[in-house]
């Protein structure tokens, strides 16, 4: 199996040079392959050999690769490719982000919400109380902290629950909670764009091309509802489960977690400042228009950088809240980061007149959907990230459909309810193991298996795509 997966690595490296190498003769010698302009023809080879690489390949050195190669484009240079990738306020803002949550992971702040939930009288009150309520804790910590993190942290506190019900591996009943865990992380990550890359890399495309923002609460509007709603049948799913056996739950990893002491809380109470600068403006700017406008204007990454200041400065028994060194080091994922200052630019690149792309586009794709009606073209915007998230990669997904839909511009289909469709759907990767390294671990694990994951999976997929075009749109045609 490994020697399989090095086999189709070299193969799609070479294929990846070949169109490497016909696009620098083309711009080089002028070959005019297909009567494209040369800038716009190296732009496509640098785009289809990113997707290739990514998928199949890798994701770090391909995104080097790609930021470099657009920076060889006569139209675009080294400087403005460097200030697209690096330093677009999306970068700094993840980064930032990154960093902030590593702090609030390093407290028990996690196992704290864990503890209450879990002993709530919903949690108490039956075997499906309790499943449904460690969902909700699931689904609460997802919704602002990012999937991978969250899963790592849950993944113990799944083996533990389902040792006491006495489950074994090929139990029905452990992989459809298992399956209901890490679905439950998806909706959460599709729910906000706090923390999670997709929906953000979603709104910077929709930003870069039009010089207007999706604004954190406007997304939220969409994203929540459609969530829960898509949670409610997951709650419906869990029906299923086998509850005979679910009683008297003690969870040993969340006992003894002492009370609160004035570390944490500062910590604790500085993040959830930072999401409240995301928000609150937005939210008073009838009341105080000045104060909201001043915080709206300062972007994104605002928050997280402020923030993460305050935690450098702070210092409790001599000790800062925060060590930027290991932060750097271990709490930022830096191949996704890569990734998306590479899609980031690659999505300006595309949309930029002067390269050529968007008219080859629109000449010879426009027609095909000039005739449909919007949702139509909605439904078929959802369905196509909706799958491409499941058996490629959230990141390729959302940069590739967010920039062909911002290319085409279809007429009289609100662009930012299905751009924000598209960030949300490209969240729910829950089928196959190369979608999500949470589902890759579940797998792996045993306690579930490709087959129940595509089988459960593709019920999800149909679900959220409906819910997608004919709910989230009609609010974000309202929203927006």
């Amino acid at each position: 199996m490994k020697q399989n997966k090095n086999n189709s690595k070299i193969v799609f490296s070479v294929i990846a040079l070949l169109i490497y190498l016909i696009a620098w003769g083309n711009l080089l010698f002028n070959w005019n392959v297909f009567s494209i302009p040369s800038d716009a023809f190296s732009t496509i080879c640098i785009f289809v050999t990113s997707i290739l690489l990514w998928i199949f390949v890798a994701t770090d050195w391909p995104s080097l690769l790609a930021i470099l190669s657009i920076g060889i484009l006569p139209k675009i240079g080294f400087n403005s490719a460097l200030q697209g990738s690096f330093g677009n306020t999306t970068f700094v803002f993840l980064l930032f982000t990154f960093i902030v949550t590593y702090a609030l992971n390093q407290t028990m702040f996690l196992k704290r919400v864990s503890y209450v939930l879990l002993n709530s009288k919903l949690a108490k009150s039956s075997g499906y109380g309790f499943i449904a309520s460690f969902l909700l804790v699931v689904l609460f910590i997802s919704s602002i902290m990012s999937p991978t993190v969250i899963f790592m942290f849950l993944f113990p506190l799944y083996e533990e629950l389902v040792h006491q019900f006495g489950w074994k591996k090929g139990d029905k009943s452990a992989s459809r909670l298992l399956f209901a865990l890490f679905t439950t992380i998806a909706i959460g990550t599709a729910m906000t764009p706090i923390n999670h890359v997709f929906s953000v890399t979603a709104m910077s495309i929709f930003k870069a091309s039009t010089n207007t923002e999706i604004t954190n609460l406007q997304y939220m509007i969409l994203g929540i509802p459609s969530g829960l709603i898509l949670f409610g049948f997951l709650l419906l799913f869990i029906r299923k489960i086998d509850f005979s056996n679910i009683k008297n739950v003690s969870l040993e990893s969340l006992k003894n977690i002492g009370k609160m002491e004035k570390r944490e809380k500062i910590i604790v109470s500085i993040f959830f400042t930072m999401i409240g600068l995301w928000i609150v403006p937005e939210m008073f700017m009838s009341v105080f228009p000045n104060f909201a406008k001043t915080i709206k204007g300062m972007g994104l990454a605002f928050p997280p950088l402020l923030v993460t200041i305050i935690l450098l400065i702070i210092k409790i028994d001599d000790k800062p809240l925060l060590n930027i060194s290991e932060a750097i080091t271990k709490g930022v994922h830096w191949p996704s980061l890569l990734l998306v200052a590479a899609t980031l630019l690659l999505g300006s690149t595309i949309s930029n007149k002067e390269i050529g792309v968007v008219q080859i586009i629109q000449d010879n794709v426009t027609p095909l959907i000039k005739n449909l009606s919007p949702m139509i073209i909605v439904f078929i915007f959802a369905t196509i990230a909706g799958l491409s998230t499941n058996f490629t990669s959230n990141l390729v997904t959302v940069s590739f459909v967010s920039t062909i839909l911002m290319t085409l511009k279809p007429f009289g289909v609100n662009l930012a309810s299905v751009i924000s469709i598209i960030g949300f759907a490209s969240s729910l990767a829950m089928m196959t193991a190369p979608s999500m390294p949470y589902v890759a671990v579940s797998i792996g694990s045993e306690w579930t298996n490709s087959k129940d994951c595509i089988k459960f999976g593709g019920i999800f997929l149909v679900i959220s795509t409906l819910i997608l075009t004919f709910i989230t749109y009609q609010i974000g045609v309202v929203v927006f």
